[in-house]
């Protein structure tokens, strides 16, 4: 005891040369000290302290736990106490805050409870900032039984944030393709606000967003501000953007929102009034453009010209041809931001068409040849080459080759293309093997005395002859005196016609003649007999001339009266009757037609005779494998009736 008196002592003679500030800061330290000090060591210096103290521990039947609570609002932290023998006190950041229930010095606090129960909850009435801190529960010692503490709790107090704002305002008037940045603030919020971009359909937004947070002079309260870089596009126009703030010590979140006026090119749709384009068919583009601001202006382009003059939505190729095919319509739509294009290849179905002319060929036996089948057409045509008539498919190529020519190869090979929903075309070659050549005319031709007489030498000649000579009475033709000669001649297939024309022929132009002909194979001649024809009686011809015209006129009369008569059996009778009657004009008529076109013109072939073209050797002497009838057909003047 005489220990304790004398530290008084002691430390009451060295407060007294304090400050007093320092001296009531130095008097709750030594109260705290001297409680959980001051008994121990008495104890540990009594009787009582050599034996155990038969009191219970002290312990905490409910202990402060960590907790949150939104500024402005009250709270309470519980703290219960078993057995409790010492002074309870709370601390605040280990600073003590009074041990009486009222906590006079901190207005807003009170130790809740009552002491038969233990009970010294900790309530905190209008939370505010200043009490996000570390709370602790604490007993002290007290005869004999020792001092507790709880554990530390963590009150942590939320502030609302301010409402958020957009740096740019409610809105933005911008251009489509230039990156603006869209900022959201909301400040003095505990914890920091939690910020959201929402697009225009309410979605929200992830890509090309920077969050950050700035702490205040409190060191617990923070600004937040959201960035989103965007490119806006045509879709964005009009549209309104929001930034929704949360926090926990909000009940609903809190927004702010922006609204974008975006300037964008014209953006094109060039439709075409059909998928599929026939030659022939009215084609019909429409352009149809959005753009802002929406004065545009059109130009209609073909291959990148512009097409003079046509400023409309719509453009029309009428009756489309082949020549389009592949070429390019185009759409350009331009405003104040800026044109835009859009171009369609036109794909025009047209039926097959051959590029050019194939050409008969002439080769040496044993060579090789090939033939030629250039064909246009959309889709690509399918060719066939065949032979002599024959279904059997040669080669589906454009291209045929044959490797080695024979007389059995030599011949008319037929090209055919089809394309799909077209006709089909087809043209012939003819294959001629290379030979001397070989007159092929009638031996016996026919002209009228005055007139104007043609004597025609065929010739078959592969390769094509070199030297053609008319001869009579073994003296050469003369037709460079003009001696009323002249000669014609015509191409035909695998060789010529060459005409000998006798103008106004006298008596002495009648009898027999020679065509001769030299090709790099060989020669060639014919003996070729001019015999005259008489002309017939001009009654004749008159009679015939008005039998036609009678058949005519009565043909006209059958035909007016049919169409007038309503009864069928007087109109089959009448017919009847007048079919009958016109036959037999008819008949005389025509026979005295014929007889007509027969002696009008000494160039007529109606009745020529090719017997002998089967008779002769000459016929049967054929290098190119063909009858003469393969080739064109060649005119003879006829013979007389």
């Amino acid at each position: 005891m005489w220990r304790t008196i004398g530290y008084r002592r002691w430390f009451s003679w060295r407060t007294s040369k304090l400050p007093r500030l320092h001296i009531m800061t130095i008097l709750f330290i030594s109260t705290v000290f001297l409680e959980e000090c001051i008994p121990k060591v008495i104890a540990q210096n009594t009787p009582a302290s050599r034996s155990r103290s038969s009191r219970p521990p002290q312990e905490f039947a409910i202990e402060p736990a960590d907790r949150t609570a939104i500024v402005g609002k009250p709270a309470v932290l519980p703290c219960r106490v078993l057995n409790k023998a010492g002074t309870l006190q709370w601390t605040r950041d280990g600073f003590g805050l009074g041990s009486d229930r009222e906590l006079r010095g901190f207005p807003r606090y009170t130790m809740v409870g009552s002491d038969d129960e233990g009970d010294f909850s900790l309530q905190i009435n209008s939370v505010s900032l200043e009490d996000d801190a570390m709370f602790q529960c604490q007993v002290g010692a007290s005869d004999g039984v020792a001092g507790i503490r709880s554990r530390n709790a963590a009150f942590t107090v939320y502030v609302p944030p301010e409402p958020p704002k957009i740096v740019q305002g409610d809105f933005l008037r911008t251009t489509a393709g230039m990156t603006v940045e869209l900022t959201c603030e909301s400040h003095a919020g505990k914890p920091p606000a939690e910020l959201t971009w929402l697009d225009g359909e309410g979605n929200v937004v992830t890509d090309d967003i920077e969050y950050t947070t700035q702490l205040l002079g409190d060191n617990k309260r923070a600004n937040a501000a959201l960035k989103w870089t965007l490119t806006p596009r045509r879709e964005h126009d009009g549209k309104t953007f929001t930034c929704r703030s949360e926090n926990p010590a909000l009940t609903q979140p809190l927004h702010a929102r922006i609204s974008l006026e975006v300037k964008y090119p014209p953006e094109i749709t060039l439709k075409v009034s059909s998928d599929k384009i026939m030659e022939g068919d009215n084609v019909k583009f429409t352009c149809e453009a959005v753009a802002n601001p929406a004065d545009v202006n059109i130009k209609w382009q073909r291959n990148d010209e512009v097409i003079a003059g046509d400023h409309s939505t719509t453009y029309t190729i009428s009756r489309v041809t082949r020549e389009y095919n592949k070429d390019t319509i185009s759409c350009e739509v331009s405003n104040a931001v800026g044109t835009t294009k859009s171009t369609h290849t036109l794909n025009v179905l047209y039926g097959p068409v051959f590029r050019s002319t194939i050409e008969n060929v002439a080769a040496d036996i044993g060579s090789e040849v090939t033939l030629s089948c250039d064909v246009d057409g959309n889709p690509k045509p399918d060719t066939v080459w065949t032979f002599e008539g024959s279904d059997a498919v040669l080669s589906t190529q454009s291209k045929l080759v044959i490797p080695q020519l024979t007389l059995d190869r030599a011949g008319r090979y037929t090209c055919r293309a089809t394309v799909v929903g077209f006709p089909e075309i087809s043209t012939d070659v003819l294959v001629f093997i290379k030979g001397p050549p070989r007159v092929r005319s009638d031996p016996v031709q026919y002209g009228m005395e005055g007139e104007v007489v043609k004597l025609q030498c065929v010739i078959a000649s592969v390769p094509p002859p070199t030297r053609i000579l008319w001869s009579r009475n073994s003296q050469h033709v003369d037709i460079d005196n003009n001696d009323g000669y002249e000669i014609v001649e015509e191409t035909i297939a695998g060789g010529v016609k060459n005409i000998l024309i006798i103008h106004n022929a006298d008596e002495d132009d009648f009898g027999q003649y020679n065509c001769s002909v030299w090709n790099a194979f060989g020669q060639d001649s014919m003996l070729i007999l001019l015999k005259k024809q008489k002309s017939l009686p001009m009654l004749i011809i008159l009679a015939g001339v008005i039998g036609g015209i009678v058949f005519i006129v009565s043909v006209t009369i059958v035909i007016i009266l049919c169409l007038r008569r309503k009864s069928v059996i007087k109109d089959e009778d009448y017919g009847s009757e007048k079919k009958t009657k016109q036959s037999d004009s008819a008949s005389s008529g025509d026979s005295d037609f014929k007889a007509e076109i027969r002696t009008a013109s000494s160039l007529s072939n109606n009745e020529h005779d090719r017997s002998w073209e089967e008779n002769s050797d000459r016929a049967q002497d054929n290098i190119f494998k063909y009858n003469p009838n393969d080739y064109p057909e060649t005119n003879f003047p006829p013979k007389p009736a």
